[in-house]
């Protein structure tokens, strides 16, 4: 039996605001990525963040876009496997 292989890239999804052309990182410090505002492990994550910016935003002068990022995996070794 083999023990599984790492996958080569990591998903990540990210938090954008907009306000005419200036994008910035929003939403909230989690337990799964503290201090990385704007950055979730899960659409989910990203999803519920969205939400709480939305009900929290008193203007309704921003947009939120939610993007998926593939990051490289820094335990899959391509010299390995």
């Amino acid at each position: 039996m083999k023990p599984l292989a790492p996958e080569p890239y990591i998903q990540v999804y990210m938090l954008l605001r907009q306000h005419g052309l200036y994008l910035s990182t929003a939403g909230y410090a989690n337990n799964t990525l503290p201090g990385s505002l704007g950055f979730y492990p899960s659409r989910n994550e990203a999803e519920i963040a969205r939400t709480h910016e939305l009900l929290t935003n008193k203007d309704n002068n921003y947009q939120y876009h939610i993007f998926e990022l593939e990051l490289p995996n820094p335990a899959y070794d391509i010299n390995h496997c």
